[in-house]
């Protein structure tokens, strides 16, 4: 994915299309550090969904 807004980038010259391709190595980094952590799995909470009350009552 990284190399077609490089290309892009290298074809335009346009300073939009560097940033693009920027964030994209950046979103890259940020996804492989939480890959297999867990945390952001739908199914991982303690709680009942978005609609759950946490205020301990029945």
């Amino acid at each position: 994915m990284e190399e077609k807004y490089w290309k892009q980038f290298l074809e335009t010259g346009k300073i939009t299309d560097y940033l693009y391709y920027k964030g994209m190595q950046i979103i890259s980094r940020v996804m492989d550090s939480y890959e297999g952590d867990g945390r952001y799995e739908s199914n991982n909470g303690d709680r009942h969904g978005a609609c759950s009350d946490t205020r301990g009552r029945v």
